[in-house]
């Protein structure tokens, strides 16, 4: 070996322990896995597949597949690099651009604001909160239709694939990001990257790395890289290897889809949570204390449930319900009661909750089928579905359950994408033994690519499975993907159904440890912690014939629940009140201060939103953010601009109406809050 191999070697193993160093302490159980790797590789118990070589016609270095006998760069990897980092400019090229499709309308719709209040449908709303943001695209004449922009950063910047990461750290001191997401597949590519490249200098800002990850922890860690500064993912820049990255972009879009404000957004918190909870409470319906419930009932520790949602699994398995629904206590959702109803199933418990009447009104609960239910059925429904609908059911047995947070003080509320999720953590805090899940696929039919059972009262679609996927369009109901079966190893699903995958488990994240979930569903995702299990394998011959237990049941949730409000959440209301009219008071004062640019205007809104969540007052404090959440990104966008010109004058005028709208939105609130105090 010459002199000018030797310090080479020697310099590689510097940079090798210098980075091993530095995992060590900032990403230690990546540490211990390079580190095993290298044991594993020096004791000659894993044979490498690819070897580090020096091209000396390049001066760089290459990767050599050993398996195929190819280099990963083709000999060129100073061209190679050059390109990656060429290709890195301040546009909006290799990029995803997340701001909300409201921001491109050029016109306002009609709607009747005074009627706000009694709004019946979901298009009313999304009206409401596309006027809102027309304020802002008509003054600043920004449309999100600029076929170039030259932006004055980048803060967020993920690397797909890593290769040898020669090219990363003069992109990062090129871009000088404030967040990195570096996601590698192969670990063995990862380790030999660590013997020429220094990644301290990405953890200078802040650095995620995801290598050779399972899919769950890949898909927490680019969570976890979005959820961070997550007002800034309205533009995140990308390089790429086109190595080992298959579905990375996709399981970022899934991820960010979960993130997206405008599933519900603070027009609908306001107007639908708020302003009918408040009605409800006046108008003295009985509302369950979900806490106290989850420390008193213990009727289900012998009774499993089988609960019953509307995916394409249902069909196949009707028989099967009917021929063992005396082992069970049944519960299902509006959306699939007409069908057990119809199959002469018992039906113990329905819940519900959609806030849309209309929809409601013709597909789930018209008069006839509302009058086939048994006066034995109990029915809980949450404070945002519509009177009308209430009113339809037998009141004697009809239980509502707050959503989003609580107005009693102490009370569990429930969140959720849809009624399936929902309904099985309602079921969770009752304590049961066991859960059998049938119906609840979150996927689609897998042979037709239907979303829901046949004639199932829910908005049903229907998907081509053979179809390819346009990447450059990314439909949460249309789009096409792939996650883990519950009994199949992978199913196709929509991002839609994805963000109520993920809200599923972390409900079960938090079950009762005794508590067993096992799901039938044929056609359905994979639900981490639950069991999977195939219907002709489960063994009811443990189980007798039940008697119902719906008296039993109404028992608990009558003593557990309330028809007014405490004292203390009457105090906690009037208080909550009082700060409110200050902070109108104070945003007046806002109206007098200056700002030269956009970001000391946003910090000054972020120090007054601050004092909101200091108070603890998370309702108003959840509209507030969500607003933020919608309006800050495309802001941001918009001021991220080298050609902008007179960027106090914009920032007076985004100012002005971004005051009357939190004014307009506090206005409402305190109204709403003030029935409580009469």
């Amino acid at each position: 070996m010459t002199e000018a191999q030797i310090q080479l070697q020697n310099a590689l193993t510097t940079t090798f322990l210098a980075n091993l160093a530095f995992l060590s302490e900032y990403d230690n159980e990546l540490y211990h896995r390079v580190d095993e790797l290298s044991r594993m590789i020096e004791n000659e118990t894993y044979k490498e597949k690819y070897a580090l070589d020096f091209i000396m016609e390049n001066g760089e270095f290459d990767i050599y597949d050993i398996v195929n006998n190819k280099y990963l760069y083709d000999k060129k990897p100073k061209k190679f690099n050059d390109e990656l980092i060429n290709k890195i400019q301040f546009d909006e090229k290799q990029s995803i651009l997340n701001v909300e499709q409201y921001f491109t309308f050029k016109e306002q719709y009609q709607v009747n604001k005074d009627e706000r209040f009694n709004f019946v449908n979901l298009r009313e709303y999304n009206i409401l909160t596309l006027n809102d943001t027309f304020g802002y695209t008509s003054i600043l004449n920004d449309f999100m239709n600029k076929d170039s922009k030259k932006l004055k950063r980048i803060d967020k910047f993920i690397f797909l694939g890593t290769l040898l990461g020669r090219h990363i750290p003069k992109i990062a001191e090129k871009i000088n990001a404030k967040t990195y997401l570096i996601l590698e597949r192969n670990l063995e590519i990862f380790r030999l990257s660590l013997f020429v490249v220094d990644y301290k200098i990405l953890a200078k800002k802040g650095a995620i790395f995801s290598i050779m990850d399972t899919p769950r922890d890949e898909e927490r860690k680019i969570f976890d890289f979005l959820k961070y500064n997550r007002l800034e993912n309205y533009i995140i820049k990308l390089s790429t290897t086109n190595i080992n990255i298959d579905k990375y972009v996709d399981n970022v879009l899934n991820v960010l889809n979960t993130l997206n404000p405008v599933g519900y957004d603070y027009n609908r918190y306001l107007y639908t949570h708020v302003n009918r909870t408040t009605q409800y409470i006046k108008e003295k319906y009985r509302i369950l204390l979900f806490d106290k419930i989850k420390e008193k009932c213990n009727i289900f520790y012998k009774t499993p449930i089988l609960y019953i949602a509307s995916g394409p699994s249902l069909d196949e398995n009707i028989n099967w319900i009917k021929e063992n629904q005396d082992k069970f206590f049944i519960v299902t959702i509006g959306s699939s009661y007409k069908k057990l109803l119809l199959n002469g199933i018992r039906i113990d418990m329905i819940t519900t909750l959609d806030e849309q009447y209309v929809i409601l009104n013709d597909k789930q609960f018209d008069e006839e089928s509302v009058s086939k239910i048994s006066e034995n059925t109990i029915v809980l429904a949450s404070t945002i579905t519509n009177r009308r609908i209430l009113e339809k059911f037998n009141q004697k047995n009809l239980f509502l359950y707050e959503v989003f947070f609580p107005f009693h003080i102490g009370n569990l509320a429930f969140d959720g994408y849809s009624i399936g999720e929902v309904t099985l953590d309602i079921l969770l805090k009752m304590n049961p033994s066991e859960i059998y899940l049938l119906g609840l696929d979150l996927a689609l039919n897998q042979k037709t690519g239907d979303t829901h059972s046949k004639n199932s009262d829910s908005g049903i679609f229907k998907l081509n499975l053979q179809e390819k996927q346009n990447k450059n369009i990314f439909d949460h109901r249309n789009s096409l993907i792939k996650v883990k079966g519950n009994l199949k190893k992978e199913v196709y699903t929509t991002p839609l159904f994805f963000t109520s995958i993920k809200s599923t488990e972390a409900k079960i994240l938090f079950k009762n440890k005794k508590t067993k979930i096992y799901n039938l569903s044929a056609h359905g995702a994979y639900f981490f912690s639950s069991i999977s299990k195939r219907i002709k394998n489960v063994r009811l011959d443990k189980y007798e014939n039940k008697s119902s237990i719906n008296n039993e049941l109404k028992k608990i949730l009558i003593e557990n629940s309330l028809m007014n409000l405490s004292i203390n959440s009457k105090k906690s209301i009037n208080k909550e009140i009082l700060f409110m009219k200050r902070f109108k008071e104070h945003l007046e004062r806002f109206y007098q201060v200056e700002f030269k640019n956009y970001n000391l205007f946003l910090k000054r809104v972020f120090m007054e939103i601050k004092k909101i969540q200091d108070k603890g007052f998370l309702i108003f404090n959840q509209i507030i953010s969500n607003y933020l959440d919608i309006v800050v990104p495309y802001l941001l966008y918009h001021f991220n601009d080298k050609n902008l010109i007179n960027e106090s004058e914009e920032v007076k005028n985004v100012k002005k109406i971004f005051i009357k709208q939190i004014k307009d939105i506090t206005n409402d609130y305190i109204l709403c809050l003030e029935r409580l105090t009469k």
